[in-house]
């Protein structure tokens, strides 16, 4: 199974999720009406924050699903926009090549320096 990509993509598939079923539309149907078309596993990807969409996707998605684009974005203090700390360290891992101790010291200084910034 494929990992979530970004917090915000979980979070905006939910969205789009509740919307599409409120409608009572199916993730074919959906799938169907963008241009071009859609299928329903992307649409099942979308939703499940498994796949990023592109602006003009969207926008197709918000006409189809009949509400303002703005409707379909996650709130700005959304739970779902801050990462835990160990969601941090996971991605700085991966993408800097670190384990174990150095990868701690890191995550140790970034958390002293927001705190610093905060007071």
């Amino acid at each position: 199974m494929r990992a979530k990509i970004e917090p915000f993509y979980e979070a905006l598939g939910a969205q789009i999720q509740k919307i599409r079923e409120h409608r009572k539309m199916t993730q074919a149907q959906l799938g169907l009406s963008l241009i071009p078309p859609s299928t329903r596993a992307s649409i099942a990807n979308i939703e499940g924050g498994k796949q990023r969409v592109l602006v003009h996707t969207l926008s197709q998605l918000a006409k189809s699903l009949d509400v303002d684009i703005r409707e379909l974005m996650p709130a700005v203090n959304s739970p779902a926009q801050s990462p835990s700390r160990k969601d941090v360290e996971r991605e700085l891992g991966k993408k800097l090549n670190l384990a174990g101790p150095a990868l701690k010291r890191l995550t140790a200084r970034l958390s002293a320096g927001n705190s610093r910034g905060n007071a």
